[in-house]
């Protein structure tokens, strides 16, 4: 028993001692790319950061869609007020005839009515009228890639490359798998992803274990046996769980805390009492531990490919994102054919803030606006901001969890503005 409390200890002490080390509200890793009086200048921070390291830049990539789109209406292949149900694949497509309403502009401007959750599969529930309020969604630029991929007889990235990252030479974008500077995650989030379907599943199937074995009786039935079957069943469920249906980023995370418990299993299988409390116990305090400590720990990069999706698959560096934001300034300038509409209010969503086609809105005066938008994904978290009034822009790429507070505060001073970039969703 000794041994055992002392290794328990020797465990905590470590990983405590290594997630300590992630206190600083300073990301691991961040590029920040500043423009201003006509030139781009670049700020890099963490071991073998530049501005050609990859990040993910999540809902930015809402923006790169969105130019896609708004070439290919000028190129005479869409129509902005067009249905787009012609367009759409036959896994999206519902029986609620309002989706028949839906035009281009609505998806570009968030108005078609769709959820903002995707992440557990698409929610493909029209929430609210085509065209009757704002209502922020990942699930319209689902269908937007839908439309972009069907009109043009391309893939998403491929339309993608010919109207924006080829044009504008951005050689580092993309919204396929790459691999990007390693993420950064809480440990409340980490933990969470990585432990609750593990958690829920081991104790359905301990119990239905127990159950099963005080009904049928079975002479051979050992119920220390049935607990280790459900924590290895459990252990199967979550891998399959991480590594297909959510965040495969965790997935080590869970081994060694599964690696962890298993072996305390065994150095406890001959003390029944601390056999079957040992677990519960376990995996409770790894809770309680990623709740109470305010930490950010490495993972991993995504462990399989995961499908192009416009909605949060976008991948890009500080010096792709300083051309393509270069390139929106302009257009925020010269507003010539459909993408000059990107910067026009499209739907008021308060007295400070509408949203274009493609990218926010934040009113600075009557007449003027800042244009931004920001970017979260487990490990990453990004923002950009036009100040055409100010002829400046800044961008910020972050491998953090918190790195969006962080982009925000950069921005702040960068612009000297107040400026809030959020909306509610």
């Amino acid at each position: 028993m000794k041994k055992f409390t002392t290794f328990l200890t020797a465990v905590c002490m470590v990983l405590i001692s290594a997630t300590l080390t992630g206190c600083s509200e300073t990301p691991a890793n961040y590029t920040i790319v500043r423009f201003e009086n006509g030139a781009v200048t670049y700020e890099n921070s963490g071991k073998g950061t530049d501005e050609k390291t990859v990040y993910e830049l999540g809902s930015n990539g809402k923006t790169v869609a969105a130019y896609t789109a708004l070439a290919m209406v000028d190129d005479g292949i869409l129509d902005l007020d067009e249905k787009i149900y012609p367009y759409l694949d036959k896994e999206l497509i519902t029986k609620d005839e309002r989706m028949k309403d839906i035009t281009l502009r609505e998806l570009l401007c968030h108005t078609a009515g769709f959820s903002p959750s995707y992440e557990l599969g698409t929610d493909k529930k029209i929430y609210t009228d085509p065209g009757e309020k704002f209502r922020y969604s990942g699930v319209g630029y689902i269908y937007l890639q839908s439309v972009i991929e069907n009109s043009g007889k391309m893939t998403l990235d491929q339309a993608a490359s010919k109207y924006v990252f080829e044009p504008l030479g951005m050689k580092n974008s993309t919204f396929e798998s790459a691999k990007t500077v390693t993420p950064h995650m809480n440990l409340s989030s980490s933990v969470l992803y990585s432990l609750l379907i593990f958690v829920l599943s081991f104790i359905l199937l301990a119990v239905i274990s127990l159950i099963v074995g005080k009904i049928t009786k079975f002479r051979f039935y050992k119920y220390d046996i049935a607990f280790l079957i459900s924590f290895l069943v459990a252990g199967a469920i979550n891998s399959v769980f991480l590594l297909f249906f959510f965040v495969s980023k965790v997935f080590v995370l869970f081994l060694i805390c599964f690696a962890i418990t298993g072996i305390i299993l065994f150095l406890t299988k001959k003390r029944p009492v601390l056999y079957y409390s040992v677990t519960p116990a376990v995996l409770l305090a790894v809770m309680i531990l990623g709740f109470v400590i305010p930490v950010t720990i490495p993972v991993t990069n995504d462990l399989l490919p995961v499908k192009a999706n416009c909605a949060y698959t976008f991948r890009s560096t500080g010096e792709d994102m300083a051309l393509f934001c270069r390139e929106l300034m302009e257009k925020s300038e010269n507003r010539n054919g459909s993408l000059g509409e990107m910067f026009e209010p499209a739907v008021e969503i308060d007295d400070k803030n509408a949203w274009g086609l493609g990218i926010a809105l934040e009113y600075t005066s009557a007449a003027d606006s800042m244009y931004w938008h920001s970017g979260i994904n487990p490990g990453f978290q990004s923002l950009y901001v036009l100040y055409p009034e100010k002829d400046r822009f800044i961008a910020v790429m972050t491998n953090s969890d918190r790195g969006l507070d962080f982009s925000k505060e950069k921005a702040r001073i960068f612009l000297g503005t107040d400026g809030v970039w959020d909306i509610k969703r």
